[in-house]
């Protein structure tokens, strides 16, 4: 019970890092590309004016419009009476979906910040990023998900380092249909393992792109998808889990000791990729955007290596 706890408290507190600030309960708006006012200029041209009366872009703003602004900022103890976000086309939507934008690893978005001179209201606007900016993008988003030295992500990550080149440690864990899967049955495949729990907000938020790696690789019968779940749920919770957010990997029940004991992982969702000769190539904990591209980069370069002489092709 106190394992289960700690582990509920170490993705809870991942959950408010800056890595996993999106918080799930926050409703995105859909946003239908293909309407007529969607890019119709006149259309968007009405809502910046309605998004936008009465501020001023603040790179932009004249001295005078600066210091009376900060003047009023320091007399309300720089408390906002209100913040809006608006994707490039003037549609508000909510903090947690702008920011997702902002941050996504393409370095496709920037933003401009508008506010009034008696500061009581501000607008944050999402624009493309230009050809020269877009590399410096990529860059900073890049460093804002590196994890701070002293943080839990960051030292559970230097433990797991440790097990990159090295043999993956074996273990045997029960799918869901209670077929009973040891890692040393796979050596022949490629492994892309992920350990998770229902409840680990940061595991269910990267579901949606583990799922697109098993679409991508789905005619692929060199590599498997295996997602040992690590905080002891019974099937039936896991099954009615499911319906909710589908999970393409292969979940299976009683990975607990395995994730915290043999892969050293104190911090969830952790990942890790086993090559054909069954090494460790690859392992990070943490919902991290930009680890998780760079992981299913190396994906591929796995699945060209030709396994040693010996290895088991099942």
């Amino acid at each position: 019970m106190k394992n289960f706890q700690k582990l509920l408290i170490v993705a809870f507190t991942l959950t408010l890092s800056v890595q996993s600030s999106y918080a799930q309960t926050v409703k995105f708006v859909t946003i239908d590309s293909t309407s007529a006012s969607f890019r119709n200029p006149d259309a968007i041209a009405d809502r910046k004016a309605k998004a936008l009366a009465g501020m001023e872009d603040l790179k932009k703003a004249n001295p005078e419009f600066m210091k009376a602004l900060n003047e009023a900022a320091k007399d309300k103890d720089f408390k906002l009476a209100e913040i809006k976000y608006y994707t490039a086309e003037y549609i508000q939507i909510p903090f947690e979906q702008y920011r997702k934008l902002l941050y996504d690893i393409s370095g496709d978005w920037a933003d401009n910040t508008y506010g009034d001179m008696a500061y009581t209201k501000k607008a944050c606007v999402l624009r493309k990023t230009t050809a020269e900016e877009k590399a410096k993008r990529v860059e900073a988003v890049r460093a804002s998900y590196a994890s701070k030295s002293s943080s839990p992500i960051a030292t559970n990550n230097v433990e797991l380092s440790k097990l990159v080149g090295q043999p993956a440690p074996d273990f045997t864990v029960t799918t869901l249909d209670g077929k009973q899967v040891s890692l040393s049955s796979l050596k022949g495949k490629v492994v892309v393992m992920n350990f998770w729990f229902t409840m680990c907000r940061p595991c269910v938020e990267e579901i949606p792109t583990l799922n697109k790696f098993v679409e991508k690789y789905k005619d692929r019968k060199d590599i498997v998808f295996l997602a040992p779940e690590c905080a002891n749920a019974t099937n039936e919770d896991v099954q009615k889990f499911l319906k909710r957010a589908p999970f393409s990997y292969q979940i299976a029940l009683g990975g607990k000791d395995v994730a915290m004991k043999q892969y050293q992982s104190k911090v969830f969702p952790a990942n890790f990729l086993i090559d054909k000769n069954g090494i460790v190539r690859n392992g990070y904990v943490g919902l991290n955007p930009v680890a998780l591209d760079d992981y299913g980069k190396m994906i591929p370069k796995l699945l060209e290596e030709a396994p040693a002489k010996g290895a088991s092709k099942k």
